[in-house]
């Protein structure tokens, strides 16, 4: 278990370091697909925010760090669950061509929070006590 932990975290790791990194640097040419109107739409109001993108893949940058160093790694997976879920939703709902890449990443994030469990349980408190 410990092997396949390590393999998920430095995978997922690596994925959100080298995609935040890329949108600031382009070291991966990639060209945009074809997108229908819906995912424009979206893309374009995130985009037409000003910041949001930016503001994402720094947290997807420092969380990835955080996760390939094991520092904190539970918390930064918390952190980068909601990314990872839109992630998922966008290609499964808006832009279908990129669901392979979004299933690993929902299903390597998804094991990880199974593999750090006991860390969340006090988030879970019905009712906490001081």
């Amino acid at each position: 278990m410990k092997i396949a932990v390590l393999i998920a975290r430095v995978l997922l790791g690596l994925l959100f370091v080298v995609f935040g990194l890329n949108f600031f640097f382009q070291f991966i040419p990639m060209t945009p697909p074809a997108m229908s109107a819906k995912a424009q739409a979206f893309s374009g109001g995130l985009w037409g925010s000003g910041y949001f993108f930016q503001y994402m893949k720094v947290i997807e940058i420092a969380s990835g760090l955080a996760i390939l160093l094991n520092r904190y790694t539970a918390f930064f997976l918390l952190i980068l669950f909601p990314v990872s879920v839109n992630i998922f939703l966008f290609h499964l709902i808006l832009a279908p061509y990129g669901i392979p890449m979004a299933i690993g990443i929902i299903v390597l994030h998804l094991f990880l929070g199974l593999a750090y469990r006991k860390y969340y349980t006090s988030i879970f408190t019905a009712v906490p006590t001081l």
